[in-house]
């Protein structure tokens, strides 16, 4: 009986990695993740690691796309316009998340809501980082295909079979950011 549980756990557990290819951070990820804790743009956790296989929330993103434009220590005209009925004063991202904002690389929801707590999306990240590159105006197509064939053309993103619906990991967030870092300089 126990030889049967050990089994099934390990086709439950072979069953999730399979689906979830973003499940742990694959070497690519890895190296973006140590240059950006490098450059101080992705902070690690107490135990100094990075943890590149959890998902990341829209206030995280907020913060690295601040501090990445290197806004972080700045005050940005009208940011303190940017009001989010769910994002009040003394949360921790919120001048970042107000920047942002600002900045046109991440908008709210038509409902005046933030959701700075909410994990983001492949298609949203793309969409931010077609933004930092400032690359896009005149977009063709619908959302959020016209982000992603935008993203493929600028080199940020490779891959062929993206699940824009998918939430993202920390390890995806530094290998597109990385990318798009790339772009800047080319």
């Amino acid at each position: 009986m126990l030889k049967k549980i050990q089994i099934i756990f390990f086709m439950v557990v072979l069953f999730v990695v399979t689906l979830n290819p973003s499940f742990a951070a694959t070497d690519a990820q890895i190296q973006a993740g140590n240059k950006l804790r490098t450059l101080k743009i992705l902070s690690g956790y107490e135990d100094g690691s990075l943890r590149l296989d959890n998902n990341i929330t829209r206030a995280e993103i907020a913060t690295i796309l601040v501090r990445v434009l290197g806004y972080e220590n700045t005050i940005i005209i009208g940011m303190e316009e940017q009001k989010f009925k769910d994002v009040k004063d003394n949360h921790w991202a919120s001048n970042n998340i107000k920047k942002a904002a600002k900045l046109g690389l991440i908008t709210g929801y038509p409902d005046g809501s933030f959701k700075p707590n909410q994990d983001i999306t492949y298609a949203e990240l793309l969409a931010m980082m077609v933004r930092i590159t400032k690359q896009d105006k005149n977009l063709e197509g619908a959302w959020p295909y016209n982000y992603i064939n935008r993203g493929r053309q600028l080199g940020i993103v490779q891959d062929e079979n993206i699940h824009f619906n998918q939430k993202v990991t920390r390890g995806v967030v530094a290998e597109l950011l990385w990318n798009t870092l790339l772009v800047k300089i080319k």
